[in-house]
């Protein structure tokens, strides 16, 4: 009787062992699907900011295209700036209306670049919009009023983009703004891109 106890008693602790060994393979099994399932959360979710920032790339893109069809003057005629000319160009359209558009992608670039653009005695309103962003380095744009004051200057760095304008009235300065104004343009080991746009009428 002994030893049919000992055979039964081994029975249970069998059984008991198999259910517990079942059941941390359920465990483990419940682990890895929780795991699996996180994985796949994250996965999507990677896509969706992609997707996200494709969106918002693609929306910059046809807003720079709609913005430079936005400065298409009639009549247009393109002027030689020197040796620059994929990134520089004046547009005239009426005698007194006149744009200038300055667009650069630069990696690791250092460089200053110097211009000017007249605003003539007959121009009613000017504008000038600067944008851009920089991942590393920075680019400053300087701004000079045909007196020779500095207007602005706008710093484009890693902290953001940069979209910065400003339209006047030349009736409203007294003529102090109708001239040559001039604009510095400087990178210090910078890599992004900037488009300095600006328009008299």
């Amino acid at each position: 009787m002994f030893i049919s106890f000992l055979l039964a008693f081994g029975s249970v602790e069998t059984f008991a062992q198999t259910k517990e060994e079942e059941e941390k393979k359920k465990q483990e099994m419940m682990m890895q699907k929780k795991i699996e399932e996180e994985k796949r959360i994250a996965r999507e979710e990677r896509e969706r900011i992609r997707i996200r920032q494709d969106d918002i790339e693609r929306a910059v893109r046809d807003a720079r295209e709609a913005y430079t069809e936005a400065w298409t003057l009639p009549n247009q005629v393109m002027v030689s700036t020197g040796t620059d000319l994929d990134n520089i160009y004046f547009l005239g359209g009426s005698q007194s209306s006149s744009s200038l558009q300055y667009t650069k992608n630069v990696k690791e670039a250092s460089f200053t670049k110097e211009f000017e653009f007249e605003i003539e005695k007959d121009t009613k309103r000017a504008s000038i919009n600067v944008n851009g962003m920089c991942k590393e380095g920075e680019i400053r744009i300087k701004i000079t009023m045909p007196s020779g004051k500095t207007y602005t200057e706008v710093l484009i760095d890693e902290y953001g983009s940069v979209n910065w304008s400003k339209t006047f009235t030349i009736d409203e300065e007294n003529g102090t703004k109708t001239g040559d104004w001039g604009f510095q343009v400087t990178a210090s080991n910078a890599t992004g891109n900037f488009r300095l746009s600006l328009r008299s009428y």
